[in-house]
């Protein structure tokens, strides 16, 4: 047996820091552009896109049923997506906004799992040979975004004046409280995801993370109604419930496709099941 090496290759640092912050960045730009609910959706998408690549890049092997759970996924988010395009809450922004957030956030989550297997790094070591790479590229990405008025006026030197002007003892130390909880939480968020997808896979870290999805959308949708329209806020509740009984369903097929057992379907109808394999 090989001994783990504790490290990973600096281009492999690199490559996996920047799937990371390329992930987070567009994960937030897709909320800025989109509504909560939208931005909540498009993390459906994960599961169906980080399949396609892994099925194109490493082989791994399905069947129709899984296929069709994911088909399920698809329709519901496609279907909220659509009506939002349609009634003026989604922007050719937005969706690439989305798009770019889905892609990069399946490349980081299967490279979570592949590079922890290929360099037999555990997932203390990988956070902690990765967090210097993460921190350079997200200084660079944080630079680009923040100090100049790319989504708004808004920019970190302009906040600062305006703290220089009302006193660091106003609102600064409420900011200062508020960041480090996030970078608490975060750092929460990464050591998790690293030990689940390191012993699971990255489409099971997906389904499992779909509770807070739901929970989410549901409290986007009461605490900030001004920007949803009714159509569009229905069509998020059926698009969700769509894409949900397709995750719930692509949970069941994918772990008796793993534990080489008869799902529902092939306990109920084997026949349909021998022509199809």
């Amino acid at each position: 047996m090989n001994e783990a090496t504790s490290r990973l290759p600096s281009i492999e640092n690199f490559k996996v820091a920047l799937s990371s912050v390329g992930s987070i960045s567009f994960m937030n730009l897709c909320l800025l552009t989109n509504t909560v609910a939208i931005y909540q959706i498009c993390k459906f998408a994960v599961i169906p896109c980080t399949l396609v690549i892994q099925k194109l890049l490493y082989t791994v092997d399905t069947n129709w049923r899984v296929l069709c759970s994911l088909a399920v996924v698809l329709g519901g988010v496609g279907y909220s997506t659509m009506t939002g395009f349609e009634a003026g809450t989604l922007t050719p922004k937005g969706i690439t906004f989305a798009c770019l957030a889905v892609l990069s956030t399946s490349i980081y989550r299967i490279w979570q799992e592949t590079k922890q297997k290929e360099y037999k790094v555990g997932p203390v070591d990988f956070q902690a040979t990765m967090a210097g790479w993460q921190a350079v590229v997200g200084l660079f990405f944080a630079v680009a975004v923040e100090f100049f008025a790319v989504e708004s006026g808004k920019t970190v030197p302009s906040y600062f004046v305006a703290v220089y002007n009302e006193g660091f003892g106003g609102r600064f130390p409420g900011a200062c409280a508020w960041m480090l909880g996030t970078c608490i939480f975060a750092l929460l968020v990464n050591f998790t995801s690293f030990g689940l997808i390191g012993k699971t896979g990255p489409i099971a870290y997906a389904v499992v993370g779909h509770a807070k999805t739901v929970l989410t959308i549901i409290m986007g949708i009461a605490l900030f109604p001004s920007e949803d329209t009714e159509k569009t806020i229905i069509a998020d509740i059926v698009g969700c419930a769509v894409a949900m009984f397709g995750v719930i369903a692509y949970g069941h097929f994918e772990l008796c496709l793993k534990k080489k057992k008869a799902d529902i379907v092939e306990r109920n109808f084997p026949s349909l099941c021998a022509k199809t394999q």
